[in-house]
């Protein structure tokens, strides 16, 4: 745990340092993962659906704000669409609008939460929004989760007709919905996440001790029987190695988000109590879990008067090529001590000018 936390504080100190160059990097890696996790799902434009065409996106995105990462996604997909169905483009272009205009409008963040869904579901990953979401967020949102879900199989609803179907004309509007109206993994999905982000929450909220800890692990675990068993009851075809592999790596990854975002040392909790005019507070206070910078101690000794003096220097590697200098610097240095003599008549007359 000790290494962890000073792996934590080394990082925000670098990040700190050179967050003008890790931020754009930051942008560019997530557009380059949404772009890819789009092409894994809709790939059929030849042009598009290229390594080089993901890098273009990414840089793209990493030179516009993030808001635009939104509008530049929804156009990608239609265009993959487009390739193959241009009714089944305009369908979907409809439902991004519709979906602006109504909801991420109004809502912007938690449209980079419908955003997420697809891209995690492309990576095998989706059981992580809702635990997280139960951590960071409020019963809200499960709103922008459960629409994420609908336009993640609202694309692979897409996939199968234009797989499928034979027509290429206003009746394959007709059977996209038909498909997703009748789409019960997705019904199932939403309604699974919608439970583990309210048990999350529900539990990161009491008082008692490791609370985010205890919330990760059964959010992830309720993620896991939850869907066994509506596999069991309604078979619905869930590759069970997948959904074990996406829970734990899931697990694991909320884990270090939470650990990053918020140590808590409980071994140092207190209970305090105090009044005022009108109310008596019970508060449980419960400090953050920190390590301060190794330190050593550096030994001076003046060349002359072997004096010794101690002071304690932060051992990084500025601090320490600093120190080499300012010692190069003393060691470079002369100084020169005089010995004066003066006899009796200089003293008397020294002490009538006193």
């Amino acid at each position: 745990m000790t290494q962890l936390l000073v792996l934590r504080e080394q990082l925000q100190k670098f990040y700190q340092r050179y967050t003008l160059i890790l931020s754009p990097l930051f942008r560019f890696f997530i557009g380059f993962i949404t772009f890819y996790a789009a092409n894994r799902v809709v790939g059929y434009n030849p042009i598009l659906n290229q390594t080089l065409s993901e890098v273009i996106s990414g840089i793209i995105s990493m030179l516009f704000p993030a808001q635009v990462l939104l509008f530049f996604v929804s156009v990608f997909i239609v265009l993959q669409i487009a390739y193959v169905s241009y009714y089944l483009a305009i369908t979907t272009a409809m439902m991004f609008a519709v979906l602006y205009f109504i909801y991420i409008r109004f809502v912007p963040k938690h449209g980079f939460v419908i955003l997420a869904m697809p891209v995690l579901y492309a990576l095998n990953i989706p059981y992580a929004m809702p635990v997280l979401m139960g951590l960071v967020a409020t019963p809200a949102a499960v709103v922008p989760i459960g629409m994420g879900v609908v336009v993640y199989y609202l694309l692979l609803d897409t996939v199968y007709v234009i797989g499928t179907s034979t027509e290429n004309n206003i009746n394959l509007y007709k059977l996209l919905m038909q498909q997703l109206a009748s789409d019960t993994q997705m019904y199932v999905s939403i309604i699974i996440f919608t439970v583990v982000t309210f048990i999350v929450y529900f539990i990161r909220e009491r008082k008692a001790d490791y609370a985010f800890e205890i919330a990760v692990v059964t959010g992830s675990f309720l993620n896991l029987i939850l869907f066994l068993v509506v596999n069991y009851l309604m078979d619905i075809n869930i590759n069970i190695l997948h959904l074990l592999t996406g829970i734990t790596i899931s697990c694991i990854l909320i884990w270090f988000i939470q650990f990053f975002r918020l140590p808590l040392n409980y071994t140092g909790a207190e209970n305090l109590q105090f009044e005022d005019d009108e109310y008596y507070y019970y508060v449980k206070a419960v400090p953050k879990m920190s390590i301060s910078a190794a330190r050593k101690k550096v030994k001076r000794f003046n060349t002359h008067h072997n004096v010794e003096e101690e002071e304690n220097l932060d051992t990084t590697l500025v601090q320490q090529e600093e120190d080499v200098k300012e010692n190069k610097g003393i060691m470079s240095e002369h100084d020169f001590d005089f010995t004066v003599s003066l006899d009796k008549e200089d003293l008397e007359e020294i002490e009538k000018k006193n």
